[in-house]
């Protein structure tokens, strides 16, 4: 299932449906029953979770793999 997240981040980064990574630091905590930003799909409290302020202004929370798979994508 992860490479499956991974896949559906990549695609909506490709697709302009995310901003572009910063180098803010993301808070990891335990998953809320909130969807993820990359993916889609809701991260479970048995999950961990990044958090992350883009830009200061917008919140986005990813699963673990699919904020690595936001992270480190390159245009």
């Amino acid at each position: 299932m992860t490479q499956g997240r991974i896949d559906k981040t990549i695609d909506k980064m490709r697709r302009g449906g995310l901003p572009a990574p910063t180098r803010d630091r993301p808070a990891f905590e335990s998953g809320n029953g909130r969807q993820c930003a990359g993916c889609n799909e809701t991260i479970t409290q048995i999950e961990r979770m990044a958090v992350v302020v883009v830009y200061g202004i917008a919140l986005y929370r990813f699963h673990e793999d699919c904020y690595t798979a936001w992270a480190t994508f390159e245009r």
